[in-house]
């Protein structure tokens, strides 16, 4: 206690002795504060100290006289650099973030047209959904309108919506890039003017072949039901050879020939599992024909072969069609046994879940598959065992759910196959046209190639999906004459403005009136750019004559 009271006082004996000191050296003249200090005479002020401002004043307005014209001469170069430069920023953007989305995986490369996978609501079938093209689409909308679809999608198809108005994940400055970017992709209207020969040309032909597409959905969709019935005998079979190859796989004793990491015994043996998968999911077994001496026995019981198959697997009926179509067109020749024979291989194999395949892996090669180390070929074998374990099991364990909604979606096909509701009457739509047969297969070109997309209910999903032409889907019904009703006869006058015709060339306007009395939604797009006058002529014909698959309308 006594040591701190003396520290204490000799702290503060110190701190008065250097307050002492500070005033000491402080003690002088006393300063005259500036603002007390005499100022300059008038003298100095109005010679040397005003010319000096006057000569910097000069200097200043010299330098703003010539900098400003020059700054301003510069500006609408730098802001069209500027605008440049953010156009391309934002061009760059919007490819970024089609393809962080996936938008080419639908809409095909460079927006090309492809398909997506999709769920056809009306039959519960699955389907690949026809997606547009993106390279000509502000050949039919404008820019607002391509902002619109982006950002609000189009429902009951696979386009979700994007904005964050739709309920999507992308503000509007990245539908903004995604609809800039677009424009950079599209193609000189001269080639997709080019093009409509072509499209027409494929729609008919579609129609044509629509019997075969549809049966061939039907075979299809039987064979899913017939996967569900061969479910527990699969499940039984994949399941445990898939958990015995992972196991193997985690095996590390033993020999290793090749040093690739893997027992030489465990590569036989996963050799010996992949033979065992492929053989047990091959939908039946065949011999070759020889062509240089085709043996017709040999054809028999192959063909008994594969048709006792179909039993199991409804898939397999249109190669016993094929094979015999080509037998009795052309015998059993040289010329004819490579295509029998194809026939029977793509056949045999036509049941093989998808990764089943034959891999054989060298103990003394690290590398069996060149390029790929046999460790990678194996992981992808198991892989591919446990991934079609889990799609059986999953089967079983849901077996009535699943089943109850096949075996609807195949009453559906099949239902659509007997009422045929894709099919047209050429005669028909010719004489309710007062047309030729060529004119009537033209105009139905022209509609399914250009309008059916949203004015005939299913057609994306595929004929066997298809309503009757025209029926509606996105867009409104044409059918029982409606585009009469909301346009009116073609005027006798050809100086008169045909309502019908403007409406196909420049399509409608977001809230502006149109044809008789419609209102515009600005979703119909705009043909003009793209079809010969002649063409949107003949197509307003053919919507005028009130009977659009030539029988009698519905």
């Amino acid at each position: 206690m006594e040591l701190v009271t003396v520290i204490a006082v000799l702290a503060g004996i110190t701190w008065l002795g250097i307050l002492l000191v500070a005033a000491l050296r402080n003690r002088g003249p006393e300063e005259v504060a500036p603002n007390l200090q005499p100022g300059f005479d008038d003298q100095y002020l109005e010679t040397r100290r005003l010319e000096k401002g006057q000569k910097v004043a000069i200097a200043a307005s010299a330098f703003l006289t010539i900098a400003l014209p020059l700054y301003f001469l510069a500006e609408p170069n730098r802001q069209a650099g500027f605008t440049e430069q953010f156009s391309e920023e934002s061009i760059s953007r919007g490819e970024a973030i089609v393809e962080e989305f996936g938008c080419f995986a639908c809409h095909g490369p460079l927006g090309a047209g492809g398909s997506a996978s999709f769920v056809e609501p009306r039959t519960g079938v699955a389907v690949q959904w026809a997606a547009p093209r993106l390279d000509d689409v502000f050949y039919r909308y404008s820019e607002d309108e391509v902002n619109y679809w982006i950002t609000f999608g189009r429902a009951n198809t696979p386009m979700p919506a994007w904005g964050l108005e739709g309920g999507g994940a992308m503000n509007e400055h990245q539908i903004q890039d995604i609809v800039n970017y677009l424009k950079t992709i599209q193609r000189p209207q001269t080639e997709v003017v080019n093009d409509m020969p072509g499209l027409i040309g494929t729609e008919l032909a579609r129609l044509e072949g629509a019997e075969g597409a549809v049966s061939a959905a039907v075979i299809t969709q039987r064979q899913v039901v017939a996967e569900i019935d061969q479910a527990d005998e699969d499940a039984a079979f994949i399941g445990p050879l898939a958990d015995r190859a992972a196991s193997l796989l985690e095996e590390t004793g033993g020999l290793d020939t090749d040093g690739d990491g893997i027992p030489d015994a465990v590569e036989q043996e996963l050799s010996q599992i992949s033979a065992e998968a492929y053989a047990f999911f091959l939908a039946f077994e065949y011999e070759d024909l020889d062509p240089a001496s085709p043996d017709e026995a040999v054809l028999e019981a192959n063909l008994a072969n594969l048709e006792a198959a179909t039993s199991r697997d409804p898939i397999l009926e249109p190669y016993v069609d094929a094979i015999n179509a080509i037998v009795a067109a052309d015998g059993v020749t040289e010329d004819s046994v490579a295509r029998i024979n194809a026939q029977f291989s793509q056949a045999s194999t036509a049941t093989l879940p998808a990764g089943i395949a034959v891999v054989t892996l060298d103990p003394t090669n690290p590398e069996t598959a060149s390029g790929t180390p046999d460790r990678t070929t194996a992981s992808q074998l198991v892989g591919s065992l446990e991934s079609v374990a889990i799609n059986k099991r999953v089967l079983v364990e849901n077996e009535d759910r699943i089943r109850r909604t096949e075996e609807t979606a195949l009453d559906n096909l099949q239902t659509a196959a007997r009422e045929r509701r894709w099919e047209v009457d050429f005669d028909g739509v010719a004489s309710a046209m007062g047309g030729t047969v060529d004119e009537a297969r033209r105009a139905v070109g022209l509609f399914n190639a250009n309008c059916a997309r949203c004015h005939t209910a299913g057609f994306s999903a595929g004929l066997a999906f298809t309503q009757e032409i025209g029926s509606g889907g996105f867009g409104p019904a044409l059918w029982d004459g409606r585009p009469l009703v909301q346009f009116g006869e073609k005027p006798a006058d050809p100086a008169e403005t045909d309502l019908l015709v403007d409406f196909i060339i420049n399509g409608s306007e977001a809230n502006r009136p149109y044809g008789l009395n419609g209102h515009g939604s600005g979703r119909m797009p705009a043909f003009g750019p793209l079809l010969d006058p002649a063409d949107i002529e003949l197509l307003a014909k053919y919507l005028r004559s009130g009977d659009l698959n030539g029988m009698g309308g519905r």
